[in-house]
Formats: structure tokens, C-alpha cells, sequence
């Protein structure tokens, strides 16, 4: 089968496999620098030169039999098995400084004995992630890159025990994923966490007429309920964020929407997922226990 990249996939893109609702599959999803011989020579991501550059494989698309717009997906991801080919990387004009650090640079580290080794040597706490869960949106995934659909969003918490709710936007849902980390963190400065091929065992579940309530990518994680938001800016993702929290949690509560947005103002904790790029991605933070006593209807 030929190989899909994120910057080329699109909802012509022949499905890898079909599955019904409620299916496991375990599946390899490649690290972002796979099919990548040389660093110098990945154009700047989020630019129009990464269109068809082999940099972060997909894994799908996954059609789920009777999706349709108006629906929404419920993806549990049960387990991520970083592989050992652990990569870090400086990208062309890309991260946070990328004025001073400009020139693309990469460095092994491989994964063993339950970490991931900084340069061979310095050990790291494994927190195997996916950066790309996404439903296809009608209109193909150039250029927005990041989405009410999910996409290259990169938030920490979509990790194993994770379950993360997106809208189907075509026929099937098309979901894929990419872009896997044996180690991450939030805000990424350089754009680049430990890129790592995994393992991933999931199952998908579809929820009938759901897309309305999930239109935007919902994730469970830890006894947390985590809203998703996004702009072109920080400020902008996190007021979208902000917004879609405060409209989700009044809807299913006993609270109006100003007692929402003062209760989440005392238990939420904004983390900004992305590196810079032209779709920030940010995400409110909610603990279940505080919902639960709202009245939550979720």
C-alpha cells in the first residue's frame, strides 16, 4: 500500500482498513522523521513546500462503517509502545527561537530499559503520545493543519488511557493518526518532542448524531475533562478553548453560563499544546471530581 503523509492526506485517500463501531485494531504508526534520510532537508512545516514531503507517515485512513456527518467518534487509545528509534530535532525556521537556532539539527534518542535517552545519555520519563488523532474534514486537511476535526494538535494528554471524542465531518469518519512521541511536553518549544515510531492499540466507537455536543476535540484523561481550542494566536486558542468550555459545561450542568465561567476560572488550568504555527492549539483542563458535583449530565 502507498504511504499517505499528513501534509498530503485528503478524503480521497483510499481507507487502509475498515472497521465497525466498537472494534480494537492495533496498528504501527511510523515516527514523524521515518522516510526522512536527511533533516537539512525538511522544508519549514505549516509552509507550502512540505506539500508531498515525506514527513510524518499516517496510519489510515481507518473507515468506520456507518459514520456519517452529524456523528462523532469516541477513540480510546488502550496502549502506545514507543519503538526504539527515538529522534529529537531543530527544524528549518521553526520553534519558539527559531531566529537563533535556525539551522536544522538532529539527535538520537533511542529508547530502552523504559526511557527515552537524551543524545544516548541523559534519561527521560517515558509519556507516549500521539501529536495527530483527527477525523478528515470535507474540505481536506491542508491547510488548517489543526481543527474542530482533531489533526496535528500535539497535546500531551492524548496518551494511553486517553479517550478523545471528534466530530465526522464525511462519510466513514476517515480517522487517522500520526506523529507519534515516546516523550513530549506542552508548548514544544523547539517543535519536536521525541519522535518515535509506536505501536497502537485503540478501539473507536461511534456515537449516532453526537457531532453537534462533541464539535471539537473533547479528550479523557486521568479523571479530567480536557476542551480543546484553537486560533491563530495563543490568545486566540486559548479564548477559544475558554469559550467552548464554558458553552460544554453549562449545557450538560445546572449552571448558568457566568457560574461556569467563574468555576472554571477557579479549577481550570490552560496548557497550550503546539508550537508556534499557523493553528495554535490550546486546552482547558477540568476535573471530574468538580463536574460531577454540578449537576453533570456528560
Amino acid at each position: 500500500m502507498e504511504t499517505v503523509y499528513l501534509f498530503s492526506v485528503n478524503p480521497s485517500t483510499p481507507p487502509a482498513m475498515e472497521i465497525d463501531s466498537g472494534e480494537e485494531l492495533t496498528i504501527v504508526v511510523r515516527g514523524a522523521f521515518a522516510d526522512v534520510p536527511d533533516i537539512r532537508d525538511v522544508p519549514t512545516p505549516f509552509t507550502p513546500a512540505c506539500d508531498g514531503h515525506p514527513l510524518a507517515p499516517i496510519s489510515g485512513p481507518i473507515l468506520v462503517r456507518g459514520a456519517e456527518p452529524g456523528d462523532a467518534v469516541a477513540i480510546d487509545l488502550l496502549e502506545i509502545e514507543p519503538h526504539e528509534d527515538g529522534n529529537t530535532a531543530i527544524l528549518r525556521d521553526f520553534g519558539v527561537l527559531r531566529e537563533e537556532f535556525s539551522e536544522p539539527h538532529l539527535l538520537n534518542c533511542p529508547v530502552r530499559d523504559g526511557k527515552a535517552w537524551f543524545a544516548d545519555r541523559i534519561p527521560i520519563p517515558l509519556n507516549p503520545n500521539l501529536g495527530t488523532v483527527s477525523t478528515m474534514p470535507p474540505e481536506g486537511y491542508k491547510p488548517a493543519y489543526a481543527g474542530p476535526y482533531g489533526g496535528d494538535f500535539d497535546q500531551r494528554d492524548v496518551c494511553a488511557g486517553s479517550r478523545v471524542y471528534l466530530p465526522v465531518m464525511v462519510p466513514g469518519a476517515l480517522v487517522f493518526f500520526a506523529d507519534p512521541h515516546a516523550a513530549i511536553s506542552d508548548g514544544i518549544i523547539t517543535g519536536t518532542g521525541v519522535e518515535c515510531t509506536s505501536t497502537v492499540r485503540a478501539r473507536i466507537h461511534l456515537n449516532k448524531g453526537q457531532a453537534e455536543r462533541y464539535d471539537r476535540p473533547i479528550i479523557e484523561v486521568d479523571d479530567t475533562l480536557q476542551v480543546v481550542g484553537f486560533g491563530a494566536t495563543v490568545e486566540e486558542a486559548t479564548e477559544d478553548a475558554a469559550q467552548a468550555a464554558v458553552s460544554f459545561v453549562s449545557a450538560a450542568s445546572d449552571l448558568d453560563r457566568e457560574q461556569a465561567y467563574m468555576l472554571l476560572s477557579i479549577v481550570g488550568e490552560l496548557r497550550i499544546g503546539t508550537s508556534p504555527r499557523p493553528v495554535m492549539a490550546a486546552r482547558l483542563i477540568i476535573p471530574m471530581e468538580v463536574l460531577r458535583e454540578t449537576g453533570w449530565k456528560g
